[in-house]
């Protein structure tokens, strides 16, 4: 018998973070791609990065909403976790009410993250493809501000979803980094056959890799390529299968640590009986 929700959200986590890293892959290797130019606000490079972001924005925002429903059902079994581990809430309570929180305020960023995007892309595409963004000093100057001003307002917005969502990893660092504490004390005060030492020392490894991944998100919106090639295989290896694998391992245990439990509340009763 396996948790439903672990195996769906690792599924979910999977698809999402596949689309994701392709689209990061089609991101670095884009043929126009010049820093210098970039920076510089040439108006013809700013159409050509318009050109690109709207060739591609379907499989971002795809992506993007995957991700959100992977956050919305991994936030199911680590609430019943932390349940667990608690012993229906009598045992280490505020460790475990954090993990339950931030379970859900990951969850809710996300999807607080996926609508400021499609908010944002949709005016911006708008304003990309329909208003008059080449003339504004006088009908023929072919000033092209309009593009400057356009790229200058993405920046800034697009900087405050990348935040959103790199806040993620810092949740989950937390999240899986309280998870092992518990999960440790769980084994040596509780029960040492119930959550398997391999599997949470996994936990532990993948909350440091979730560090590295904020780490990774934060350098890919400064612009330091060099750094998201090295980024690149060890976000790919903890997105596609690290925290599927340690989700999946969960949905496995947890049905066994819900009866363990029950077990233990019911010859607890019998006894004061």
């Amino acid at each position: 018998m396996v948790n439903f929700m672990c195996v769906l959200s690792a599924l979910l986590f999977m698809a999402g973070n596949a689309l994701l890293i392709t689209y990061y892959v089609r991101e670095f290797n884009r043929p126009h791609f010049d820093y210098e130019t970039y920076v510089a606000l040439d108006p013809e490079y700013i159409q050509q990065e318009w050109d690109f972001r709207i060739e591609h924005r379907p499989k971002y925002l795809a992506a993007g909403i995957i991700n959100a429903l992977a956050w919305f059902f991994f936030m199911f079994p680590m609430i019943q976790l932390s349940w667990i581990l608690s012993q229906g809430g009598a045992k280490w309570i505020s460790l475990h009410i954090a993990i339950g929180v931030l379970a859900m305020a990951g969850s809710f960023t996300e999807w607080i993250s996926r609508f400021l995007y499609i908010g944002t892309s949709m005016a911006t595409e708008l304003l990309a493809t329909q208003f008059n963004l080449d003339n504004w000093i006088t009908d023929t100057s072919n000033d092209q501000i309009g593009w400057r001003s356009l790229e200058v307002t993405h920046i800034v917005t697009y900087g405050l979803v990348s935040f959103i969502d790199s806040f993620e990893w810092i949740i989950l660092f937390v999240i899986f980094t309280l998870v092992h504490i518990s999960v440790k004390r769980w084994r040596r005060n509780i029960d040492s056959t119930t959550f398997g030492a391999c599997w949470n020392a996994l936990g532990l490894f993948v909350a440091l890799m979730c560090l590295l991944d904020f780490v990774a998100e934060i350098m890919r919106l400064e612009g330091f390529r060099s750094f998201g090639q090295i980024a690149f295989w060890y976000s790919s290896v903890n997105r596609l299968l690290l925290i599927p694998l340690w989700l999946i391992l969960l949905g496995c245990r947890l049905p066994v640590a819900s009866v363990k439990l029950n077990q233990q509340q019911h010859a607890m009763v019998t006894q004061q009986q």
